[in-house]
């Protein structure tokens, strides 16, 4: 895609992740100090929790420098699934090519929007987003189009700052928030199709990031909402009504 494709918002975002792209590993470690957290450390066991298995597609959006991919391949070893990576910031995913390249891993990288995905419908077993969704500017239609290409039962897992609520409420909190605003970010629960199950919330890393997981509904259970006549099924007919 064209940079003239992209909002003046995200272009701003782009612009700065770009300049940072050749020494934003370096700095995510100043979180690690600054946090007193090992931030490799709780992306590998959230993504531990993952069912992850051989020829299994899984697209990591923002995937930035590929820190969530090499993640999962450290935390499921004995997997062998077909990694795809998107991510806005041209200079990110030359990073992330040139390591994916020294450590022998095949994942294409796309230069594309969030919230548009040159993907067909089902085409995921796990997507991943992993930092960057606080700062979009289409948080709702980017959950929508990745839930669009998840396969049925797929899971959908989402992690960023955010401070759980008994954290915002300590002296560290507050200055943790004053010192940077998107740790004051909730997670998207309002945002969250009436197409997923399963919604699951924790927050990680001594409770400054949130892990927001879900699945997309069954085709049978999306049939069984449609035949069945109770209060509760018409509720959740509407609202599938209204997403679609």
């Amino acid at each position: 895609m064209s940079r003239d494709e992209i909002s003046p918002k995200d272009a701003k975002v782009v612009f700065e992740y770009d300049e940072t792209a050749e020494k934003y590993d370096e700095g995510v470690k100043t979180y690690d100090s600054w946090l007193g957290v090992s931030l490799e450390g709780e992306y590998r066991n959230v993504v531990a929790e993952l069912s992850i298995g051989s020829s299994q597609r899984i697209l990591d959006v923002s995937t930035g420098t590929g820190a969530m991919i090499f993640r999962m391949r450290e935390a499921h070893p004995n997997a062998d699934p077909h990694f795809i990576g998107i991510d806005l910031s041209f200079g990110m995913l030359k990073v992330a090519q040139r390591k994916f390249v020294d450590a022998g891993i095949e994942a294409p990288l796309f230069h594309t929007k969030v919230n548009v995905l040159p993907f067909a419908d089902d085409a995921f077993d796990v997507i991943t987003c992993a930092g960057g969704i606080n700062t979009f500017e289409d948080i709702p239609g980017s959950i929508s189009e990745w839930v669009r290409t998840l396969k049925p039962n797929g899971t959908l897992l989402i992690v960023d700052e955010g401070l759980s609520p008994s954290a915002r409420r300590t002296q560290r909190g507050l200055e943790i928030v004053n010192s940077n605003k998107l740790f004051g970010m909730w997670p998207p629960l309002e945002h969250m199709p009436p197409l997923v199950k399963n919604i699951a919330l924790k927050w990680i890393a001594r409770d400054t990031f949130y892990a927001l997981r879900c699945q997309k509904l069954s085709d049978e259970e999306l049939k069984a909402i449609y035949t069945d006549g109770s209060e509760e099924a018409q509720i959740r007919k509407d609202m599938l009504a209204k997403w679609r």
